[in-house]
């Protein structure tokens, strides 16, 4: 049936397409912990990544990026970001990888943390 919108092929198939490309992240307008790690956000498999990080908590609001490179669990400090005026982004290496990324702030507030892969 052409309307129901199903694909049959192989994953190679795929590749035809072209590379991966998507955004989203583990908050958006979140009540956030001062301290408390985001969900975890799947971060391999994309060449290019970028993190924006608004947060109400003002001038100089921390957001550590934590990183699980082999995705057994093991969180590593990456990356703080010092927020002005309520934003800060941060543009990895190309090519950077790791399994799972999460956001920690040290504040409470409002907060979002989104990525953007392509």
């Amino acid at each position: 049936q052409p309307q129901a919108n199903l694909w049959f092929g192989k994953s190679d198939d795929l590749w035809q397409w072209g590379k991966a490309t998507g955004w989203g992240g583990p908050w958006w307008e979140t009540a956030v912990k001062a301290g408390e790690p985001s969900d975890p956000f799947l971060m391999t498999g994309f060449e290019h990544k970028c993190l924006h990080v608004r947060h109400d908590g003002g001038d100089g609001a921390r957001v550590t990026v934590q990183v699980d490179f082999m995705g057994q669990g093991q969180w590593v400090d990456y990356e703080t970001l010092t927020l002005k005026g309520g934003y800060a982004y941060h543009v990895f290496p190309t090519g950077f990888s790791a399994h799972w990324v999460r956001v920690v702030a040290d504040r409470a507030g409002t907060a979002t943390a989104q990525f953007a892969y392509t």
